[in-house]
């Protein structure tokens, strides 16, 4: 077979790659800076890689622009599918064990073989479950050294400050979800615990009453959990390390495998509780140290100060609405009135220039109407008859006041009759 043979189906792509390329390098788009490749004064870290361009033009000068890669994410935000995955192996797992621990406390006559290798699939599923949790632990860890290796060595990108807060958002986020699953695995380990203690006829530290905790309104009550089931399981290694001693005391020959190999499954379940409630302090030591209860503590006094100061501004102003409420009334009132008033003026109508009619006297006979609304013909002609000589003495008393004025005697003022 020649060298120039081709094996397989093949297309050559090299002519539409450049054609790509080259539609791209002269697309109208902003041009980012170029990266250059590390230099004598600047460190050359896995940050600036990844914002590296696709192919580097430093010795072209052809005017063409590089191929840019888009932003990648930051490198802690993998944390979060690594321990997404984790903690989905870890459910299965539980569910797996779950299923040997029920069948493994079940009464039968399995000889012993059957139930040790329930008990070394229960001890691996166990270990491996709690190495999962320390896995998850490492990694939440690790954020906060990404987050300072990022801002330490970075040149070409600067973590914000809204970056942080993601970074420690999601610190707390990890935290929390690993602490509820590493909960849920140690009640369910310290229940086993307990049905083995009472298998083997030992006295369990759990249902004895204890000293009552002093009741804290700001004490978790999941860390309250944590120290209870450490408390037992440190008691059963206590007293499984006496019941050896006291059966080696009491035995010349070799311990029976049976209660041997009890003792140890008991000692190895103890041990992962406390492992267990280790890693569930040290992760929620994690959120507390965040700020998630006391930073809500002090979240909660700050916005109920601004509640009550809010609250006041409300109160005074509802007040000041209360006291003018008494004016608004009275001021209604009066405006109905001015206005009843003024609709009376137009209903009402004038009669300013008519003179009404003076009352007759008592005792006086009221002459009669005529048919013509007037005085009556006599009363006229009566009248008439007093007007024509007032008239005409009126008359010679102005002739005979001109004839004394002719004469030069003093004249005399009329008197009006």
């Amino acid at each position: 077979m020649s060298s120039t043979e081709k094996i397989g189906a093949w297309r050559d792509r090299t002519n539409l790659f450049i054609s790509y390329r080259q539609s791209y390098a002269h697309h109208p788009t902003a041009r980012r800076p170029r990266f250059n490749g590390p230099s004598n004064n600047d460190r050359y870290t896995d940050a600036d890689s990844e914002r590296a361009g696709l192919m580097s033009s430093q010795d072209n000068n052809d005017g063409d622009a590089i191929i840019e890669m888009d932003l990648l994410p930051p490198r802690w935000l993998d944390i979060q599918d690594e321990i997404t995955t984790l903690l989905t192996e870890v459910a299965g797992k539980m569910k797996k064990l779950d299923q040997v621990h029920a069948k493994h406390v079940l009464p039968g006559f399995d000889d012993e073989s059957v139930k040790a290798r329930e008990e070394r699939q229960i001890e691996a599923l166990t270990q491996d479950i709690t190495r999962t949790f320390t896995t998850c632990q490492s990694r939440i860890r690790r954020i906060d050294a990404l987050v300072r290796e990022q801002q330490q060595h970075s040149t070409t990108h600067l973590l914000s400050q809204a970056d942080e807060t993601m970074a420690r958002n999601l610190k707390m986020s990890l935290a929390s979800r690993v602490s509820e699953v590493s909960a849920t695995f140690r009640k369910k380990q310290s229940a086993y615990l307990k049905k083995l203690r009472s298998l083997g006829g030992m006295n369990t530290p759990i249902d004895r009453a204890g000293t009552p905790l002093a009741q804290n309104p700001y004490t978790d009550p999941a860390m309250l959990d944590s120290e209870t089931d450490r408390s037992a399981a440190e008691g059963t290694l206590l007293q499984t390390a006496q019941l050896q001693q006291s059966q080696q005391r009491r035995r010349t020959g070799v311990m029976d495998s049976a209660i041997e190999q009890r003792e140890r499954e008991i000692e190895g379940i103890a041990q992962g509780v406390i492992d267990l409630s280790n890693i569930f302090q040290e992760l929620n030591s994690m959120v507390i140290d965040q700020g998630t209860v006391l930073d809500r503590i002090d979240y909660n006094v700050e916005r109920t100060a601004e509640h009550v100061k809010e609250a006041e501004k409300e109160l005074t102003v509802a007040t000041g609405y209360q006291r003018k409420s008494t004016k608004r009334k009275i001021i209604l009132l009066l405006v109905l009135v001015v206005v009843g008033m003024v609709i009376l003026l137009f209903i009402k109508p004038k009669r300013r220039n008519e003179v009404p009619a003076p009352a007759p006297v008592p005792g006086e006979p009221v002459p009669p109407v005529g048919p013509g609304g007037g005085l009556p013909p006599e009363v006229r002609a009566v009248v008439k008859r007093v007007m024509g000589d007032r008239h005409g003495m009126v008359e010679r008393r102005w002739w005979e006041w001109k004839q004394r004025r002719r004469r030069g005697g003093l004249a005399v003022p009329l008197v009006p009759l």
